[in-house]
């Protein structure tokens, strides 16, 4: 029979509440993703408003570190987006001799024998065309909404950041409360440890993606590659999204410096391969590791399964999850063990 003492109201509302928030989490994981990442970016920038509050209140400092950082990164992506834009304006000025040559070798190119337009149907063309037309047409309003809604959640995700910032103080107090007053010091400690170590992700993962652009830009760029600069920042950027991001930058990569020939294409995989080594082997482990004190293991682990159970989000998030859960498992069960196991000795 249970103990009259745990079935009181308050336990009994908290357990529903516990089993209502368990059958609802999957509805609104997505939700919980875009907090946890604004918490993750607030942590992040959270050290430089603390040395800004010696010169002006938590306000002004929050708002100008956010105001600092958006400019910062439009400082960053200027040159690279100029450099981009003529990159892309001359890949549409030599776009249509680009198909008309992919066009000639797919019409004169021989397959046991027979072309290609005398192995396919011109009907069955034909009569697929306008549900191709159709479904582009969808594509591009799908894009287009896609767009729209990630300047909407950016937007979200701003204000977010900003508010968390703001009023560090109200939520580092409103979340203690739910903590006895004997752990109060040792939940505030955990808060310390985890926030620092998820601001470090950020930290890490811009300076990572940042390598594997420069590395890949400078290969490129021996290699004499059209667009080498464009490609570089596609594949930095891309390198956000682990084993999925780098694939997509080599299929990209691989489509412009295909007419090169199978000799260079041989070298740009090598070389692009290489870069990724370098990046999981030695940036990312250094800079993980120095900036986040997690093992490459664990990220690996963590992002397999926060991409099986958190989606897209949950695997860009990956790090800053486990270096959380792996906390959590230090402070309140390692610790403890090893505390007593001290003790015993002595």
């Amino acid at each position: 029979m249970l103990n009259k003492r745990f079935l009181t109201s308050k336990n009994i509302i908290f357990a529903v509440l516990v089993v209502a928030l368990l059958l609802i989490l999957p509805k609104i994981i997505g939700i919980l993703m875009l907090f946890f990442g604004a918490y993750v970016i607030a942590c992040a920038l959270n050290p430089y408003v603390t040395k800004l509050m010696h010169k002006m209140n938590r306000t002004a400092a929050s708002s100008l570190v956010i105001l600092g950082s958006i400019l910062g990164i439009i400082a960053l992506f200027i040159p690279i987006a100029f450099v981009a834009y003529k990159e892309i304006k001359t890949f549409l000025l030599t776009l249509p001799e680009k198909i008309t040559e992919v066009t000639n070798f797919l019409l004169h190119v021989e397959f046991y024998g027979h072309k290609i337009p005398e192995m396919l149907d011109p009907s069955t063309i034909f009569g697929q065309s306008s549900s191709f037309a159709q479904g582009l047409v969808n594509q591009s309003w799908s894009l287009t909404v896609s767009i729209f809604q990630l300047v909407m959640v950016s937007i979200a995700l701003t204000m977010i950041v900003y508010y968390i910032l703001v009023d560090k103080t109200y939520l580092k107090e409103k979340f203690l409360e739910f903590f006895p007053p004997d752990l109060k010091l040792k939940a505030e400690e955990i808060l310390s440890t985890i926030s620092n170590k998820v601001g470090g992700y950020v930290r890490a993962q811009i300076l990572s993606m940042a390598a594997v652009g420069i590395m890949m830009a400078i290969i490129l760029v021996i290699l004499r590659v059209e667009y080498s600069t464009l490609l570089g920042l596609i594949t930095g950027i891309l390198d956000i999204v682990p084993l999925l991001g780098p694939t997509i930058a080599l299929g990209v990569i691989l489509l412009v410096a295909y007419p090169m020939g199978i000799g260079k294409i041989i070298l740009i995989i090598i070389g692009f391969l290489l870069v990724q080594q370098i990046s999981n082997y030695v940036v990312r482990p250094v800079l993980f590791g120095k900036l986040m004190e997690l093992h490459p293991l664990m990220i690996f682990l963590a992002l397999f399964l926060a991409e099986q159970f958190l989606g897209f989000w949950g695997v860009i998030l990956s790090p800053a999850i486990a270096a959380t859960v792996c906390v959590l498992i230090d402070e309140l069960y390692i610790a403890p063990i090893n505390l007593k196991a001290k003790e015993i000795d002595e």
